[in-house]
């Protein structure tokens, strides 16, 4: 006797919630197999595969669960982020967005987007969802470096600087990828003397 497709859907994200992502995958391929597509089954299926590092495969049980339920917000943050891995920013750009419009309080959504529209080179758009995370996790160490190499890049130095310098302040381990970036030949400004560096992070604005 077959369990209703409710119940294999339950246990399904029992075990995608306890890590048991093998067991999970069993039953998701049971669902499957036993009943017409299921949005849920795919949405589960898109996560285990972007876990195990296997984005085209993500990416088609994302677009699978979205043609049966295309608003809704988790799936579509799959699918743009299964896009980003497989190195194509305009689809994760769009994906990213739409994302943005159903969920507009996830900081993980607009980051993601800063990082297609980086990939894609729309420089003030990168930054423009970079300010969006940080107003929504202004602690994000991560958004913070990344807003420093999108201003630096536009060529505004000094305001990357004070990016930079939040980011060191909340993380010192940031200082590596900080003074790669400083380095970039035609953007950045050398600097031979690291401690020098480290106390003008300290004290930038």
């Amino acid at each position: 006797m077959k369990r209703p497709i409710e119940d294999l859907v339950a246990l399904a994200v029992g075990l995608v919630n306890a890590d048991q992502r093998e067991r999970a995958r069993i039953v998701c391929d049971k669902a499957l197999a036993e009943y017409p597509p299921h949005p849920a089954i795919h949405q589960l299926l898109a996560l285990l595969e972007l876990q195990a590092a296997h984005p085209a495969e993500a990416r088609r049980h994302a677009q699978a669960s979205l043609a049966l339920r295309p608003d809704h917000g988790a799936t579509r943050l799959l699918a743009a982020e299964a896009a980003l891995a497989l190195h194509a920013p305009a689809e994760a750009a769009a994906d990213y967005e739409r994302a943005a419009a159903l969920a507009p309080a996830h900081p993980d959504v607009w980051f993601g987007l800063s990082q297609a529209r980086q990939d894609l080179g729309d420089l003030p758009g990168a930054e423009a969802a970079l300010r969006r995370t940080l107003a929504l996790r202004p602690d994000q160490v991560e958004a913070l470096v990344n807003l420093g190499i999108v201003l630096q890049e536009q060529g505004r130095v000094d305001e990357a600087m004070g990016a930079y310098g939040r980011a060191y302040r909340l993380r010192e381990a940031s200082f590596g990828r900080i003074a790669h970036a400083l380095a970039t030949p035609g953007t950045g400004r050398l600097w031979l003397d690291l401690e020098a560096l480290r106390a003008a992070l300290r004290a930038a604005a």
